[in-house]
């Protein structure tokens, strides 16, 4: 029996051959590429974003060095006051001394008038010197932010010559506060058109709902200007007018400082 089942075994062992086939594989040269293009789109606005933090963070240490200015005026104020304080007690004791030896009635009322008028003058010094620092800072303002903005115009300037990924991501910040429309026009300077063309298909994956996004070339936009119009009304994507709202932004910071100082 064992002879039957061995023989039955080997039977089917030969009679049972497998074939194995290779595999064709298809492979596609233009994956490397592609690859490689992802990673240089994921390069190029990743320098975007660390040339626009570059303006961010200094329009911050311009306004940080104005803070600190105004603080190291306001500690010389603080001690004019207490040297005028000083000075008035020293006053107060001097005629304190001279009242012992010219009579006591009459060197206390002495005393008491020139610690009066010391009193005064300390108010005095304490009120012009408010009312320069005050002066100076108001004449100062407008010098700090169009320091400000000057820095930011001149940085932003260079980086859009050196760097087109900047005006990308730009445009790119103002698309997603209308990334939930469903029709979009995008309008920008001739000279920053055909690279905005360029990216077209890049800008319309922002728009999951968008059915229609057309860009059009428009001359009365200033260089490096863009509009953004919706069905429900248009964005000011300029330049420009983000370094408006940053000019805005410290003169209401440095009248902030000084209202809260003066009250």
């Amino acid at each position: 029996m064992s002879r039957v089942i061995k023989s039955s075994f080997v039977n089917n062992t030969k009679s049972e051959k497998k074939t194995i086939g290779l595999k064709k594989v298809i492979t596609n040269e233009n994956d490397g590429a592609i690859v490689v293009s992802e990673n240089q789109d994921t390069i190029r606005a990743k320098s975007a974003e660390d040339e626009l933090e570059k303006v961010r963070l200094e329009a911050e240490k311009l306004l940080s060095d104005a803070q600190l200015e105004y603080e190291r005026v306001q500690q010389k104020i603080n001690e004019e006051i207490i040297e005028s304080q000083k000075r008035a007690e020293e006053l107060f004791k001097q005629a304190e001394e001279k009242g012992y030896n010219e009579g006591f009635q009459h060197g206390l009322h002495e005393g008491q008038r020139q610690y009066e008028t010391a009193i005064e003058e300390a108010k005095d010094i304490v009120t012009s010197s408010r009312k320069d620092y005050f002066h100076r800072l108001e004449e100062a303002e407008p010098v700090i932010v169009q320091l400000a903005i000057k820095v930011a115009e001149k940085i932003i300037s260079e980086s859009l010559e050196n760097n087109q990924e900047i005006w990308l991501s730009i445009v790119k910040d103002v698309i997603n506060e209308v990334r939930e429309q469903e029709h979009v026009k995008i309008y920008v300077h001739p000279q920053c058109f055909e690279l905005t063309l360029n990216h077209k298909e890049e800008l319309r994956l922002l728009l999951p709902n968008c059915e229609n996004l057309s860009i059009y070339p428009d001359l009365h936009l200033e260089e490096n200007g863009c509009t953004i119009e919706t069905p429900y009304g248009k964005i000011d994507a300029s330049i420009d007018s983000q370094l408006s709202e940053i000019k805005y932004a410290l003169l209401e910071k440095l009248k902030e400082m000084g209202g809260y100082e003066s009250s």
